[in-house]
């Protein structure tokens, strides 16, 4: 497609039978929310977006140009933040980082820095081993944040937040995009896609649900409901056809 500059856009692509055949573009300084109840597709979508699985149909493309999903070039493109990520419990939160770093040759200032970006700065000489659930996610995304790169790729990323932490995710998510970056994540929270998404797309048992830019669909229900009881009449109208 000429002058399509998007830093990754989905044609058709499918999965098996794990989520049939769908298409998206992210857009370079904006927020894409990747929604679904339990089996939707959405992990398996992941898989396809992290390269772990070549889509069964459809075309990958990067800038306008189709690519290997699996390729070294389209990995160097993006960095991801797993759901759950298991670190060495032996090392510290600094030492953890020290290693990511040194995949891409970074500098130490680099680790501190981002290290304070997330509020690890007093712990970052702990032993991972003793950090709480929330602090582990929070180095999860300083893991994912070293990579100065176009796509950020992000699982449930408030996943083991306390309310402080989650409100200062939503942040954080919004200072990236702020900086250029294209930013896709799940979750279960509409009530975050409704703050800082600029786009959703819903899955439900493999197909698609809803794929729109969130505005549209505000302006459509014009402060009749809010994103989640829409999606629950949906869910609920869907439900009753079956």
């Amino acid at each position: 497609m000429e002058n399509d500059r998007s830093p990754l856009r989905l044609q058709d692509v499918s999965l098996g039978n794990r989520f049939q055949p769908l298409s998206f573009s992210l857009s370079q300084a904006g927020i894409y929310a990747l929604c679904g109840g339990n089996g939707a597709g959405k992990t398996s979508l992941f898989s396809v977006l992290t390269g772990i699985n070549r889509p069964s149909s459809g075309r990958v493309y990067m800038k306008g140009v189709e690519t290997d999903n699996q390729s070294l070039r389209y990995r160097q493109q993006f960095s991801y933040m797993p759901d759950q990520l298991v670190f060495p419990k032996h090392l510290t939160g600094r030492e953890t980082l020290k290693f990511f770093s040194g995949l891409i040759h970074e500098k130490d200032e680099k680790v501190q820095q981002v290290l304070s970006y997330v509020g690890l700065t007093d712990a970052m000489h702990q032993k991972v081993a003793y950090y709480s659930k929330g602090m582990q996610q929070r180095l999860n995304l300083a893991q994912c944040l070293m990579f100065d790169v176009p796509v950020y790729m992000m699982d449930e990323p408030t996943n083991g937040l306390d309310p402080y932490w989650s409100h200062r995710m939503k942040e954080m998510l919004i200072e990236q995009k702020e900086q250029g970056k294209a930013i896709i994540f799940s979750t279960h929270s509409l009530s975050l896609v409704e703050d800082i998404a600029d786009d959703l797309l819903f899955l439900q048992n493999g197909k698609v649900l809803i794929n729109q830019p969130v505005s549209d669909i505000q302006e459509y229900l014009k402060g009749t409901m809010d994103l989640s009881t829409y999606v629950y009449r949906l869910l609920s109208d869907q439900a009753e056809r079956h």
